[in-house]
């Protein structure tokens, strides 16, 4: 009888964890911190501004508060572009020239692996 309770409990822990989905495991702030450098290389920056990006890219009291998965599409679409200002302005404060912040915020715009960034 125990060994069919921990079974049960086996199964029911590893499809819930497969029901979260994430795939992968996740990286560490050093590795996140070296793909950014990557990203960022064909916008031009200084060593100092590209430090400068990445410490407010990175900087999550810009988006405190808020759960985009309880936000309308709508809702969620207005907020992230309420931070994508925020985070330009705070790129123009650090001394960043006007054209490399265009460029830097289109960079974050899409992902990674291609294709636009958005909800899930």
């Amino acid at each position: 009888m125990k060994k069919l309770i921990g079974l049960l409990a086996v199964v029911l822990i590893s499809s819930a964890a497969m029901a979260q989905g994430g795939g992968g495991p996740q990286m560490t702030p050093e590795e996140r911190i070296a793909m950014m450098k990557q990203r960022l290389e064909p916008a031009g920056l200084s060593p100092v501004h590209t430090d400068s990006v990445i410490a407010i890219m990175m900087d999550r009291n810009i988006m405190a508060g808020a759960n985009l998965r309880d936000m309308s599409p709508e809702d969620r679409q207005a907020k992230m572009k309420e931070w994508s200002e925020i985070r330009a302005k705070r790129m123009a404060k650090a001394g960043i020239p006007e054209e490399q912040i265009k460029k830097v915020m289109d960079i974050f715009a899409t992902r990674p692996g291609g294709g636009r960034g958005g909800g899930r």
